[in-house]
């Protein structure tokens, strides 16, 4: 019976394999694309393959999308990789590779690689190293990797890869990968995580909050509280005469107040009214209060004029004594005649 599925290379049936030897090259060195192209193929996880590649892929099982682990053919290096294809416009016996990728490799420019078709699994998991600490300049680092790894179709564990972000190269190696050591990342949900930078040197935050404890202390210590001094300047006299300091006027009118009060009877006002006046009220605490419960108390009010009167009152020793001064007269009494 005919088989449309396996015919079209939509699944059913084993999986095919495929395998072809090439002659490797960098991206630069292929000239029939502009310096945009170039550099999508030179920062990204994808190859340029012939078009003799496509024909024999269509003729077998294949699955979607098109993936190949790269491996160099010396056997004193056998080193691999794996890659998706970006397009099949090389040359006959040639591939180009994006340089991060010839470096992982090992190779030279025209050394020969062995391309096999390879299907992978979807990947859930990704831990990444950055190699430099310039990576923590950038403002949103998960959200600037997650944009160009869609450049890429696999990844591998191992590998270093290097992206572009505002005309500034970056490179990553691959920590870890889950399900698998090397997974696809095409149409899938992946948890990305990060691992401390090559070189990064984690800060000795105890001797830091020393540091700058000492510091705030000692600037505490070498500043005068800065506390206002209204009318603190010098003043002049018509008469020419030199005129009285602010603390030897200051004296004499807090001496000629208490002999005022003395002579009048009256105690010498101590700002008592006005601060318990002003005092703020305590705050009264529900000790029977139940999670996800919600009352409204009712707090007894008093207005501002019952308060004036109730810290005068207090003031005053709890009795207000109207008119308790004593009268004085121009002339004796007749009784003192």
């Amino acid at each position: 019976m005919f088989d449309f599925h396996q015919f079209m290379g939509l699944g059913g049936g084993a999986v095919a394999t495929y395998s072809v030897q090439l002659r490797a090259f960098s991206a630069p060195f292929f000239q029939r694309h502009d310096e945009r192209r170039i550099n999508e193929l030179n920062y990204g996880g994808k190859i340029l393959l012939p078009n003799s590649c496509l024909d024999n892929l269509m003729r077998r099982n294949i699955q979607y999308p098109m993936l190949f682990k790269l491996t160099n053919v010396d056997p004193a290096l056998q080193r691999g990789t794996h890659a998706g294809v970006l397009e099949f416009l090389a040359e006959e016996g040639r591939c180009y590779l994006p340089s991060w990728m010839m470096a992982q490799l090992a190779l030279r420019e025209g050394d020969l690689i062995t391309v096999d078709y390879k299907a992978l699994p979807n990947a859930t998991y990704a831990k990444f190293k950055p190699m430099s600490t310039d990576f923590y300049n950038i403002s949103n680092p998960r959200a600037m990797l997650e944009v160009e790894l869609r450049k890429f179709s696999c990844l591998t564990k191992g590998d270093v890869i290097a992206v572009q972000y505002n005309e500034q190269v970056y490179e990553f190696q691959v920590k870890a990968l889950k399900p698998e050591n090397a997974v696809t990342i095409v149409e899938c949900d992946i948890n990305i995580e990060f691992d401390a930078a090559e070189g990064y040197v984690e800060p000795n935050r105890t001797q830091q909050q020393r540091n700058e404890m000492g510091a705030a202390e000692g600037e505490q210590h070498s500043h005068p509280p800065n506390v206002f001094k209204p009318f603190s300047g010098s003043g002049y006299r018509v008469d020419g005469k030199k005129p009285r300091s602010v603390s030897t006027s200051s004296q004499q009118e807090a001496t000629s107040s208490s002999s005022s009060s003395a002579s009048s009877g009256r105690q010498p006002s101590s700002g008592i009214a006005s601060t318990a006046r002003d005092a703020l009220e305590a705050i009264a605490v529900d000790e029977n209060y139940i999670p996800g419960e919600l009352r409204f108390v009712r707090r007894p009010y008093k207005s501002k004029a019952q308060k004036d009167k109730e810290a005068r009152e207090k003031d005053n020793g709890g009795t207000m004594k109207p008119f308790g001064g004593e009268g004085n007269t121009i002339r004796p009494t007749r009784g003192g005649q």
